[in-house]
C-alpha cells in the first residue's frame, strides 16, 4: 500500500491531467483566430495595371475607356485589359477555362459585372458564382472590384437596389464595390441634359461609359477623378468633364469602394 502522502499526490496529478484534457481554460495564451485576413489586396499604387474584366454588354467598352484614361493621365504607367464576355457571371463561370484565366498572367485587378438581379426587387438570385470569382481573385493576390450597373433611364431607385445587392455580396466575401449607379444618379440630378444613355434607355452612350470608366479609374489607381485635367483625349465637353470628375470623387469619398482591415 502507498504511503498516504504519495496517494494524495497521485490523486492531485490525475485530477490536474483530467482538467487539462477536458478544458482549455487553464491556458493563459490568447486564442488565435483561424480565419484568414480576407480584406482585398490594394494594388492601386503599382505602376503597371493588368485588368481582367468579366461581364456582359454593360462592361464591353470599359477596358478601352480605362486604357484611354490611364495612358493620358499616368505617363509612367502601363495598362493591359482583357474582357471575358457572357450574359451573367454564373454562366461565365460555368464555361470551362473562364475561371482558370483569373488564375493566370498575374492580374493586378479583376472587375466583375453581370450578377443577376431582379429589376422589380421581388426575386433573389444566387450569388455563389460572384463570390467564387472574388475568392479566386484574392487567392491570387488580385484586387477584386464589383461592378453594380447603372440604373435604367427614369428608374433611379434601381441604382440603390443594385448597389446594395453588391454591398451584401461584399459583406459575405470582402471585395471592392464601385458605386457606379450612385455616380450616375448624382450626375443626372446635377445635369439632367447629360446624354448618358443610348436610345434604348438601358445601355450607356460613349459619355455614360466614360463616366463609369472615370469611377473605375479612381478605384483602380487611387488617383482622384476630379484632378484629371481637361483633355480632348476623353472626348467630353469641358463642363461635362469637370462635373464628372467632381461627382466621382465626391461619391467615392461618401461611399468608399474598398473595405479596410480592422
Amino acid at each position: 500500500m502507498l504511503p498516504k502522502f504519495l496517494a494524495i499526490t497521485l490523486s492531485v496529478l490525475i485530477l490536474f491531467n483530467l482538467a487539462a484534457c477536458g478544458s482549455g481554460s487553464i491556458s493563459n495564451k490568447p486564442e488565435q483566430s483561424t480565419q484568414p485576413d480576407t480584406t482585398p489586396v490594394d494594388n492601386s499604387a503599382i505602376a503597371d495595371y493588368r485588368v481582367i474584366i468579366y461581364g456582359n454588354s454593360h462592361s464591353a467598352q470599359l477596358g478601352v475607356m480605362l486604357k484611354t484614361l490611364v495612358t493620358s493621365q499616368l505617363p509612367n504607367s502601363t495598362i493591359e485589359t482583357v474582357t471575358i464576355s457572357g450574359r451573367f457571371l454564373d454562366e461565365i463561370v460555368a464555361v470551362t477555362g473562364n475561371l482558370e484565366q483569373l488564375q493566370q498572367n498575374s492580374w493586378s485587378h479583376a472587375i466583375f459585372q453581370g450578377q443577376k438581379y431582379s429589376q422589380s426587387g421581388t426575386v433573389d438570385y444566387p450569388t455563389d458564382a460572384t463570390r467564387r470569382l472574388i475568392a479566386t481573385a484574392k487567392a491570387n493576390n488580385i484586387m477584386p472590384i464589383l461592378f453594380p450597373e447603372h440604373p435604367q433611364r427614369g428608374n433611379p431607385a434601381e441604382a440603390d437596389r443594385v448597389y446594395n445587392l453588391h454591398q451584401s455580396i461584399s459583406q459575405q466575401e470582402p471585395s471592392c464595390v464601385a458605386p457606379v449607379g450612385l455616380v450616375w444618379n448624382r450626375v443626372l440630378a446635377a445635369m439632367p441634359t447629360a446624354k448618358l444613355y443610348n436610345a434604348d434607355g438601358n445601355h450607356a452612350s460613349y459619355v455614360g461609359n466614360m463616366l463609369t470608366a472615370m469611377t473605375f479609374y479612381e478605384v483602380i489607381t487611387g488617383e482622384l477623378a476630379d484632378a484629371i485635367p481637361f483633355t480632348s483625349a476623353l472626348e467630353l465637353e469641358q463642363q461635362q468633364h469637370a462635373l464628372f470628375g467632381q461627382i466621382v470623387t465626391q461619391v467615392l469619398a461618401e461611399h468608399p469602394a474598398c473595405p479596410t482591415s480592422e
